[in-house]
């Protein structure tokens, strides 16, 4: 018995065009991700930059008391948030952030 050579697959021309739609549909996907993710600047975001982004008291200051002021300037601004920072955190307390346990929140002068 004489092998019949085999024919190549009709299917691969099929698989390669759907690769193509599908890389094309992922790379569109990941644009669209980039595009949502943009920074939006809030209707005060100069003054909330200067008070909160850039500020010691909001960045480097560890006293409860700064804390405690950059989260009541948050919620004076709510839409608001720093150019800088991940996208995820929406806020300057971040989930699960308190002012406890920081410098001057306990003691004689804590009160």
């Amino acid at each position: 018995l004489a092998q019949v050579p085999a024919k190549p697959h009709a299917t691969a021309p099929y698989v390669v065009a759907m690769m193509r739609v599908a890389m094309k549909l992922l790379v569109g996907l990941m644009l669209l991700g980039q595009a949502s993710s943009k920074f939006e600047a809030c209707k005060t975001q100069t003054g909330f930059d200067i008070a909160v982004c850039q500020s010691f008291m909001c960045t480097d200051c560890k006293l409860a008391w700064c804390c405690e002021k950059c989260q009541k300037r948050q919620e004076e601004n709510p839409d608001c948030r720093c150019k800088d920072w991940p996208e995820a955190r929406k806020s300057y307390t971040a989930e699960g952030m308190t002012c406890k346990g920081k410098f001057g929140d306990k003691g004689d002068y804590a009160k």
